[in-house]
């Protein structure tokens, strides 16, 4: 008798499992059959080898998913649409039915669930999710899923990009019922894809390809249609090509320091998920100084003139560190802040400033002490000498330049220059002064030319003014309290060994107006500006620019 029951509870227990049943049972509710599940891989384009110029490796070639990305769900059973275009979302590690986007569209859609007496069940996957393809039964032919999604003239954003690329997956037709797909999706279209490689000869003769062209005014010329491409993190330009074109040559334009260039690629008419990829070689002559930009390298050759390296590379080799003497940053002509004294040098002005990879040392600390004061423990208004003196050298002081309390002029330079002639006034045994007025870090910067000769073809290392220093932290045409500037110089100082800026106080050569104790300085750990820096009392950093 208990054998008899033990049978009968197993019957009952697999009625009640069962997915569909001929007969309904009273009083006990069917329970639905597992929800179709799904997970997605994508296939990467397959490159045409036949391309003249075609990448070794094309990075990008794959589609990787991303948390919140959609693909949507077909299901057919006998030809009858059954699972109408059901959203799955992605959440970074597996995809779920996307309930939320059902609800908002008000369509009334549901999970389709396994069920094990459907026969003849087709499924088809893709990728991106779109309502356009509500009620599609096919990928090919009028209505089909290709024909709701045609590539964009436009693909220059990401998202327009991927809306582009229809990605599809379609199981054997008429299969038994799956609780599980496993789609491995498949690009609909081809895809053209240009490299622009870039190479410049530097100022020391070497051959260098750049990392990060400034190339413009990209497209593609598909038949009579211009099609903008996106633009890719490995640099090169790619664009989803739309069936049914005519011509099997496809033109690409592009344009670099203000010359147009343009390949023709050679495409199939038919196929899909191929990717036609090449390598265009540009010889865009001279990387000079007035090709500078902010974060280039600032190096010397070995004619002891300055020559640069794009800031783009990733590293530099073991030569060009040796040769790097610091980082672009800030672009501009400073000669008219200067009351002339670099027109004989700079007669059609400067390119720019760099900043050096090195602190200063402490002048008279033999361990190399990054600190100092301002004097040597003394304190006057170098304005009140530098208002009527004469100086004992080459130049002579020009006559409209009377104060080194300027705070809104690019004149480290000049503040410079008369500071190194206020120390020869202060050591001159005639004029019997106090040697502790002497300003230190004029002292350090001759030690500091010497351990590091700047180029004949620049200014030669100088003491930067505040308005200098402040944009050195806060970074070029910043115009409020920042360290926009220190976040760009300090992984490219980084890549060639030099001394990052820390949290620290750095002097400027800008006297203080209002009180003989005081010079201006620059707090690098928020970019704070301040006046109060006591000059023979505090010890703060001196970091040395140049104009090239």
């Amino acid at each position: 008798m208990m054998k008899m029951k033990q049978i009968y509870l197993f019957l009952s227990l697999a009625l009640l499992c069962a997915c569909s049943s001929d007969e309904e049972l009273p009083a006990v509710a069917q329970q639905p059959c597992p929800a179709l599940e799904l997970t997605v891989s994508a296939g990467g384009f397959i490159t045409d080898s036949s391309a003249s110029g075609t990448r070794a490796t094309d990075n990008g070639a794959a589609t990787t998913f991303e948390n919140g990305d959609r693909a949507g769900v077909i299901v057919l059973e006998d030809g009858t649409l059954k699972g109408n275009n059901l959203p799955y979302k992605y959440n970074g590690g597996s995809w779920s039915f996307d309930a939320a986007t059902v609800n908002s569209e008000g369509t009334g859609k549901s999970v389709y669930y396994y069920d094990n007496k459907a026969t003849n069940v087709t499924y088809i996957v893709y990728f991106p999710y779109s309502t356009d393809a509500n009620d599609v039964t096919s990928i090919e032919g009028d209505g089909g899923l290709k024909s709701k999604f045609i590539p964009k003239a436009d693909q220059q954003s990401e998202a327009d990009y991927r809306a582009s690329d229809l990605m599809i997956w379609q199981s054997t037709a008429g299969i038994a019922p799956q609780k599980t797909l496993a789609a491995t999706l498949t690009h609909a279209y081809n895809s053209v894809s240009l490299l622009p490689e870039v190479h410049y000869t530097l100022d020391n003769s070497d051959d260098f390809v750049h990392p990060s062209p400034a190339i413009s005014d990209v497209n593609f010329l598909m038949d009579d249609e211009i099609v903008y491409p996106y633009k890719a993190a490995d640099g090169s330009y790619r664009c989803i090509l739309r069936s049914g074109l005519t011509n099997s040559s496809v033109r690409c334009f592009y344009t670099v320091d203000n010359k147009t260039y343009n390949k023709d690629l050679t495409v199939s008419l038919a196929g899909a998920n191929t990717r036609y990829s090449s390598t265009q070689r540009v010889n865009a002559g001279s990387y000079s100084l007035a090709n500078a930009q902010v974060g280039d390298f600032y190096c010397k050759n070995s004619s002891n003139e300055g020559y640069l390296i794009p800031g783009g590379i990733a590293s530099l080799t073991e030569n060009q560190q040796k040769d790097c003497l610091g980082i672009v940053y800030w672009l501009g002509d400073i000669k008219s802040d200067n009351y002339g004294l670099l027109d004989t040098r700079f007669p059609n002005g400067t390119h720019g400033l760099v900043v050096s990879l090195w602190e200063m040392p402490d002048p008279d600390n033999a361990g190399g002490e990054p600190k100092m004061t301002w004097t040597y423990g003394g304190y006057e208004y170098v304005n009140d000498w530098l208002s009527s003196a004469t100086w004992s050298g080459s130049p002579s002081r020009p006559g409209g330049f009377s104060s080194i309390q300027i705070t809104d002029r690019m004149q480290g330079y000049a503040n410079t220059v008369a500071l190194e002639e206020y120390n020869k006034y202060i050591e001159n045994p005639d004029n019997n002064k106090n040697q502790n007025l002497r300003v230190k870090p004029i002292k350090g910067l001759a030690a500091f030319q010497t351990a590091h000769p700047a180029p004949v073809s620049s200014s030669g290392w100088y003491w930067p003014s505040v308005c200098e220093l402040k944009q050195v932290c806060w970074g070029q045409g910043v115009t409020s309290q920042s360290t926009s500037g220190k976040s760009m110089l300090n992984p490219q100082i980084g890549k060639v060994g030099g001394t990052t800026f820390g949290r620290g106080y750095y002097w400027s050569s800008t006297e203080y107006s209002l009180s003989s104790y005081y010079a201006w300085y620059v707090l690098f750990y928020n970019g704070y500006v301040g006046y109060y820096g006591i000059k023979y009392n505090d010890t703060y950093r001196v970091r040395p620019l140049l104009a090239f």
